[in-house]
């Protein structure tokens, strides 16, 4: 690439940064002046209590949250799930898989997805700018099966990011190939199960026009390993077997989870492809979907195996990359992602889908300033005394507690697998280290929002 041509891709990067770390900046700027000025105008015991009632509300409203979704998991799906026999006749689906630096993984990922039971498909590899050995890996895959796969090499000045290297395999499809019906996204690490993109291209076949896409379910695969990967794991029953589940049954708003999803290759051209600029593309997607009308289905039965990492400081790493680029989403698009539900439910859902990598930092906050003012015998306006704050507080616990045994339960009533119960009665014992982990990743993630840090951060592979 021409020294010139680099200068202005780095200049153009380093505007996109700016501009968004800007942003992010004047809104806390205001709060924080907001702040200022009422406490200048009204007396602190005021302002305190306006902080409180905003507290106590975060804590209600993810307690209702939790219990809604929860409620919501026993509804029947929108569509049924067919099991109609693969035929060569069936929607082409190009399945694209980017990769950097995955020669420990890709060759698993690879021969899972050779193996589906569907005929109609072509798999893209897509090398980011590897340094090992993921490019060797990717040949000897395309030598073995050279009309089923196609090796594409990312540009140093478009690659190095995961929606850039998607977005290149997506010009190169527009340009020189055969237009699919479907692409399906998988991330490296991935392993999938024999009937995955048939399932998924039966429900999609049948689905309304305006479902742009459907995400599979995502389990780690090495959650046997240890304290973390049991904790991850436990993340992911929630997420997926209640709060995901509970919103698709509910609003037909199943997320985008950024692999393990089939999309329709013309919606997903005519929203704009992937930002290029977002942290967690997937969320950013996401939201630029339900704004344009569109929506995201989800269906449990199809799951991703992935590999999770297994210790703390590489999971506070990748839960603050995500918690960045979900406040970043928060930030650009709130506003429009309210307007653009049709009920007030799916309004009061996505909000707090939004705002969910703050809830745990909301409900520490608000146990902390309830237990002052209780143990100091501080006096405050009282609306809401400290007693009741604190118990609403243990009430949310107990709601999220309960969401984890449930889903919990309907893992090992669907598939066999669970999490040993004694695990799941423990949880009040690390549920702190949990919150203070959260406050960590999240505090982290703001303060690289501010400081305009938007660089992608690879997980790393364990394998």
């Amino acid at each position: 690439m021409p020294p010139e041509n680099l200068k202005i891709l780095q200049t153009k990067t380093v505007a996109v940064v700016m501009r968004v770390s800007l942003r992010f900046q004047s809104v806390v700027y205001l709060y924080l002046i907001g702040l200022i000025a009422l406490a200048e105008l009204l007396p602190a015991a005021y302002v305190l209590e306006g902080v409180l009632l905003f507290l106590f509300f975060m804590v209600f409203s993810g307690t209702i949250f939790y219990i809604l979704l929860m409620l919501a998991t026993r509804r029947s799906y929108p569509s049924e799930v067919s099991d109609d026999e693969p035929s060569p006749l069936d929607p082409l689906v190009y399945v694209l898989v980017p990769a950097h630096n995955e020669e420990n993984v890709i060759g698993k990922t690879a021969r899972s997805v050779l193996n589906q039971d569907y005929l109609n498909l072509k798999l893209f590899l897509i090398n980011d700018n590897s340094t090992d050995g993921t490019r060797k890996i990717m040949e000897a895959i395309k030598r073995q099966n050279p009309k089923r796969v196609v090796v594409i090499d990312v540009p140093p000045d478009r690659g190095r990011k995961k929606p850039r290297a998607l977005n290149y395999a997506l010009e190169l499809i527009e340009k020189e190939h055969e237009k699919p019906e479907f692409v399906f996204i998988l991330d490296a690490d991935y392993i999938l199960p024999p009937d995955a993109i048939r399932k998924l291209v039966r429900i999609m076949e049948k689905a309304p026009n305006y479902v742009i896409g459907i995400q599979g379910n995502v389990r780690p695969r090495n959650w046997r390993k240890n304290f973390i990967t049991k904790f991850i794991t436990l993340e992911r029953l929630a997420g997926f077997n209640v709060a995901i589940e509970g919103d698709m049954k509910l609003n037909e708003n199943g997320k985008y989870g950024g692999t393990v999803a089939l999309i329709r290759f013309k919606d997903l051209i005519r929203v704009g492809k992937f930002g290029e600029d977002a942290i967690t593309e997937d969320t950013e997607l996401w939201a630029r979907a339900l704004i344009s009308g569109y929506r995201f289905w989800y269906y449990h039965g199809i799951v991703g195996w992935e590999e999770a990492v297994e210790d703390l400081r590489h999971y506070i790493k990748q839960r603050s990359r995500w918690a960045q680029g979900h406040l970043q989403v928060m930030i650009d698009y709130y506003w429009n992602v309210l307007r653009g539900c049709t009920t007030p439910v799916e309004a009061f859902v996505e909000h707090f889908y939004l705002l969910s990598y703050l809830v745990p930092v909301f409900w520490l906050l608000s146990l902390l300033l309830n237990g002052y003012l209780l143990l100091t015998g501080a006096r405050s306006f009282g609306l809401i005394p400290p007693k009741i704050s604190i118990a609403m507080s243990i009430v949310a616990f107990l709601v999220f507690w309960a969401s984890i045994a449930y889903s919990n339960w309907i893992e090992g009533k669907r598939t066999g697998l669970q999490i040993e119960w004694s695990f799941i009665a423990a949880y009040p014992l690390y549920f702190s280290l949990f919150v203070f982990m959260a406050v960590i990743y999240t505090t982290r993630a703001l303060l690289r929002l501010i400081a305009g840090k938007f660089h992608w951060e690879k997980t790393k592979r364990f394998t």
